[in-house]
């Protein structure tokens, strides 16, 4: 029996990480736990009933079934004690026992991480601010971390996808399950581009208190949190109040006093928050840490051009050798042609998730445009010098 199979059975327990964590520090592993005879288990320090109760239950079959359904959806499994657990999230004091691990986890611990979060209720300003954090904070090199929730979250990385850069998605729900609904196509865009994460089982649908709970893995994975549009009573604030128990840095972007929208992130301004107005003010905050960070973003495919009527042109063949392999078959099926989504499919041999991550992320670079009859065109112009 694997170890990762006792960790399994531990983050199912009722127990929460901080308590199941005092146990294993106790026995030293969570094997060890798991063997444990009840009267030992009553001498650790704090030991309460309900914990017993919970130890109580030693089935390892559900542990097995997770395990299988994460090998059938493509689901990497970190526990704690894994040399791939990120060492600035295990850090805290209070991190998920295990990790579900959907696309490529970029090297946390190396990387400049900034979590970007706000109002699920965000106005124009805030939409349009959060999408232009993204982009800026993914040109410079950093990794945008978000929880993908309706407005701020959702906004922040569209911008940074469209310039190429990466961005990991921590989630209130399992890897497999998009949530909203229709933030399904940006899920899988995310997937493709960096990492959806997760302290729940695929299938899990989330409840009031998950959410609240992986805002500590948002700032947990990340040097500083940028907080966009918050009012009052915002899980934004959650986040920020982790952040700053974890020691880690705070940023706000101001907004207008009299907006009710904006009274929670300006007050964090007042308490002593740092003021942003760009994403490049972040990333100076972190030059000294990551020198090389100011440069353009991996796959950055942003260019400049001399364009008098305000349009942005794309190279197909410069454009091409910064695509992802997905991303560069999908605009050889449509260079020529336009095709319906299951034609693109059957012409590429792409998985049809992987066909809609990379579809998701070519129109969001401004590659590809939905037409009004479903078909697909791709967006070629010869560049202007």
């Amino acid at each position: 029996m694997s170890d990762l199979s006792y960790w399994l059975w531990l983050s199912r327990l009722d127990l929460g990480p901080e308590a199941a964590l005092k146990y294993v520090r106790h026995f030293g592993s969570v094997k060890a736990l798991y063997y444990a005879a009840e009267e030992e288990l009553r001498g650790v320090e704090g030991c309460s009933e309900s914990e017993l109760r919970a130890l109580r239950s030693r089935g390892l079959d559900g542990a097995g079934e997770i395990e299988r359904r994460c090998a059938r959806l493509g689901v990497r499994l970190l526990c704690l004690q894994d040399a791939a657990y990120p060492d600035r999230l295990r850090s805290i004091y209070n991190p998920p026992l295990v990790l579900y691990v959907r696309g490529e986890l970029p090297d946390i611990d190396g990387s400049l991480c900034v979590g970007v979060v706000g109002t699920r209720r965000a106005g124009g300003y805030g939409l349009q601010t959060a999408e232009r954090l993204g982009r800026e904070l993914a040109e410079g090199g950093a990794v945008v971390v978000t929880g993908i929730a309706e407005g701020i979250d959702t906004a922040a990385a569209k911008g940074a996808l469209k310039a190429g850069g990466r961005v990991v998605a921590v989630l209130g729900t399992g890897v497999d399950v998009a949530y909203p609904a229709w933030n399904f196509r940006l899920q899988r865009a995310v997937e493709g581009s960096g990492a959806l994460v997760s302290e729940y089982p695929p299938g899990a649908r989330g409840s009031k208190l998950s959410f609240p709970m992986r805002n500590r893995i948002i700032s947990g994975l990340s040097l500083g949190v940028a907080i966009v549009q918050a009012p009052a009573k915002s899980g934004a604030l959650i986040t920020a109040a982790r952040a700053q128990e974890q020691g880690r840095d705070v940023f706000v972007v101001p907004g207008n006093v009299d907006d009710e929208s904006f009274s929670g992130s300006n007050a964090l301004i007042r308490d002593g928050a740092c003021l942003i107005r760009s994403g490049a003010d972040i990333i100076e905050e972190y030059r000294w840490r990551f020198p090389a960070g100011a440069g353009a973003a991996p796959g950055s495919t942003k260019i400049a051009v001399d364009n008098g009527r305000g349009m942005e042109y794309i190279d197909l063949m410069e454009q091409l050798g910064q695509l992802s392999e997905n991303e560069a078959r999908a605009v050889s099926a449509l260079a020529g042609a336009e095709l319906h989504a299951g034609e693109l499919i059957e012409k590429t041999g792409l998985r049809p998730e992987e066909a809609l991550a990379a579809l998701t992320l070519l129109e969001l670079k401004g590659c590809v445009k939905a037409l009004d009859d479903g078909r697909l065109r791709l967006i070629i112009k010869d560049i202007q010098r």
